[in-house]
């Protein structure tokens, strides 16, 4: 249903988005959901869900834009949104919500496809209308250097390709170390591995131990990546989950924020 059609007001209302560039629009969304439920929350896209479905990645971070949100007076909570998540039936048993909210861009792109099945469950498909003045894809040709060269890169791989590495963030031969040895690592390891796209001097973990490889190449410790601060151009964090405390680790080593990716 439209905003408009209806004077309705729910108790717990549900939001999701990329949130990137985050503008005008964003905020008319946010604060109209809020005008109509008691408690409005919030989910934004991960980095690798944004890259995934616009092939490309934004150019906020998650961590960031996440702080964006939470600090916005109409925002109850604010969450991340895994692909899992995407899917209505799971964002309702997590957050118990009776109305989920969207642009009513969205109407037309299959979001409304789930309408009469969330209705039998009680829950409302509201759209309230979107801004068409301005939109963070707009922003990024406006203000962003073209980023053509890297259009595609994943297609090139195969379609088993979740977590796509940030291409438009690390310049073509640049040396790199891939901090995270889980399935985030490994794939960009595939990735650059295949598209021989720039060079990886080593791995770094959390919880890596003195001596220890991955993928044949040193893994250290946090505190030897900066010991080794001028063999390398670029950290690049392979994690979804716990990419600021990675980010805080860094720099509380004294890393420079700008080698961090």
């Amino acid at each position: 249903m439209l905003a408009s059609e209806t004077n309705k007001h729910w108790d717990v209302g549900y939001v999701s988005g990329s949130f990137d560039m985050f503008h005008i629009g964003h905020l008319n969304l946010i604060r109209q959901t809020k005008k109509r439920c008691n408690k409005l929350i919030v989910g934004v896209l991960t980095d690798e869900l944004i890259s995934n479905r616009k092939n490309k990645w934004p150019t906020i971070p998650l961590h960031d834009r996440l702080e964006i949100i939470a600090a916005l007076k109409y925002v109850d909570k604010v969450d991340i949104t895994t692909e899992s998540l995407t899917h209505k039936r799971n964002a309702l048993k997590k957050y118990g919500f009776d109305a989920m909210f969207s642009g009513d861009d969205h109407i037309d792109d299959g979001w409304a496809d789930d309408e009469d099945e969330l209705k039998e469950l009680g829950v409302d498909l509201v759209f309230f209308p979107y801004t068409k003045e301005v939109s963070s894809s707009r922003l990024q040709e406006i203000t962003l250097p073209p980023k053509a060269e890297h259009a595609g890169k994943a297609k090139r791989i195969d379609d088993g390709v979740q977590f796509l590495f940030p291409f438009d963030k690390v310049n073509k031969n640049e040396r790199i170390i891939i901090y995270g040895t889980g399935k985030v690592g490994e794939q960009y390891y595939r990735q650059l591995s295949e598209l021989e796209f720039c060079e990886i001097v080593a791995f770094a973990d959390t919880y890596a131990k003195p001596g220890a490889r991955f993928e044949g190449k040193r893994c250290l410790t946090a505190e030897e990546v900066r010991s080794v601060e001028q063999h390398y151009d670029r950290i690049v964090i392979a994690s979804t989950t716990y990419h600021s405390q990675i980010i805080s680790r860094l720099r509380s080593l004294g890393i420079k924020p700008g080698r961090i990716v």
